[in-house]
């Protein structure tokens, strides 16, 4: 089977390897096709997060062809998506009832393994460990490239789920890539009061608004951003700003734009040092929650895109072949790019 590994910093190669083998407990599941994600640029531009050696890929939809025997409910030719997280199960966070905080979460997770028996989801074959909690059935009314959009779904539903968040509640959103694109839609039905974003690439922009937004501007364009948010706020500032820029100067403006007692969610990964003057918080007694993947957000994600009438799968913005991978890669990197979510397809 073909799959791909991060031979080096920038350097993606598409290797020959066996198909894996599965455990009693596993599943066998033949990849349709698989997102690239912002953690794959990230660890792809600079190993840290993905390691160097790693078989990359974990946002993906595919089919069932392998059963282990202890595995329930599950058959050969059922369509589904993947929960890539794999959760020790034995950590403090594990046992407490919140595995996304898992300390062994990215060491054990799919896509972050340098070893070609557990093989990430840009490839052929993935086996899946504990497929019992795992697995999400992917219903005939979605397509596989709908079921690749449901991972990083979950992590943007998750962000609005452990938020502050009510309903009519006024909101912000930095960043409208596919987590902050998410973010919108999801805020939207829940019945946010009013949405207000940033993002300097008009297309994403018009997909925000498609998706929600009342408002977007350009952060880099917008002379006094603060006084746009607050006279639309009515003089207040937001409830909560969910920032999924992953940009040092976007998080360290977001308190601007807070109400007295408001909430900022992060939610883009930020893995630098960035500096932060503390009273700014303490002055509106204001709240930073950190977000970073998900927990048991993947059935409500695929009830949603079965029914909602906003247009999701607008994000997957292109299509490539697996031998196309590394300009895929090299294109997310470019300046100016207009990608949203390129996805890869396995499909003959």
């Amino acid at each position: 089977m073909k799959a791909t590994r991060l031979k080096a910093a920038k350097e993606l190669v598409v290797e020959d390897i066996p198909v894996p083998e599965i455990e009693d407990s596993e599943v066998l599941v033949e990849v349709k096709y698989c997102g690239i994600c912002g953690t794959d640029i990230r660890g792809f531009a600079a190993p840290g997060l993905i390691n160097v050696g790693a078989y990359v890929g974990h946002e993906f939809s595919g089919v069932i062809t392998k059963v282990g025997k202890d595995v329930k409910g599950w058959k050969v030719g059922d369509r589904v998506v993947v929960n890539p997280n794999c959760f020790c199960g034995e950590c403090y966070a594990c046992k407490h009832g919140v595995p996304e905080c898992c300390e062994h979460l990215i060491e054990n997770s799919l896509g972050t393994l340098a070893d070609k028996t557990r093989p990430g989801a840009f490839g052929e074959y993935v086996r899946v460990p504990f497929a019992e909690q795992r697995l999400y059935a992917l219903p005939d009314e979605l397509s596989f490239e709908e079921g690749a959009l449901a991972e990083p779904l979950a992590s943007s539903l998750h962000a609005v789920r452990i938020s502050a968040f009510k309903t009519r509640d006024q909101v912000m959103v930095l960043g409208c890539g596919g987590i902050g694109l998410g973010a919108i839609a999801f805020l939207k039905d829940a019945g946010a009061g009013l949405i207000i974003a940033t993002e300097v690439n008009e297309q994403r922009a018009e997909l925000a608004r498609k998706l929600g937004a009342d408002y977007v501007f350009n952060p880099l364009t917008t002379k006094n951003l603060k006084e746009e948010v607050f006279q639309l706020t009515g003089g207040l500032g937001v409830n909560q700003v969910f920032d999924c820029s992953g940009a040092a100067q976007a998080f360290q403006s977001a308190v601007n734009f807070l109400r007295p007692k408001g909430q900022i969610i992060l939610v883009g990964i930020i893995d630098k040092d960035v500096p932060v003057v503390p009273l700014n918080y303490q002055i509106g007694e204001f709240q930073l929650q950190a977000s970073f993947c998900y927990s048991d957000e993947f059935p409500l994600v695929v009830n949603f895109l079965k029914n909602t009438k906003l247009p999701i799968k607008e994000m997957a913005t292109s299509k490539i072949k697996l031998g196309d991978i590394q300009e895929g890669f090299n294109t997310l990197l470019t300046p100016g790019n207009s990608e949203i979510k390129i996805l890869v397809s396995l499909e003959e």
